[in-house]
């Protein structure tokens, strides 16, 4: 009985595509934490920062989120952090990276 109700909740489990936007956000920001700051490691962190780009995930959002919160394992720390961003960012007082290009 209890496989069936796992199956039944992973089934009726829904990640809207803002939910599944972000949870990739915060995935490269954890991943990036811990190459640049935990190793120190600069092939890794270029590499990371690559699969950035060629995700197409959003740079200022990944910067905030590895210098807007002090500790990128905790998912409650992260979304407030990025709640913050989001709210600054639609209210046009943050410009992009590339925005004054």
């Amino acid at each position: 009985m209890g496989l069936l109700q796992t199956i039944q909740g992973r089934l009726l489990q829904y990640d809207s595509p803002s939910r599944q936007l972000q949870q990739a956000h915060f995935d490269a920001a954890r991943r990036l934490a811990q190459a640049q700051f935990q190793f120190a490691d600069v092939e890794l962190s270029q590499r990371l920062w690559q699969d950035v780009a060629d995700r197409d995930l959003d740079v200022d959002r990944i910067l905030n989120l590895l210098y807007g919160c002090w500790f990128q394992e905790d998912a409650a720390e992260l979304r407030a952090a990025d709640a913050d961003y989001q709210a600054r960012r639609q209210q046009e007082l943050i410009p992009g990276v590339f925005e004054h290009c």
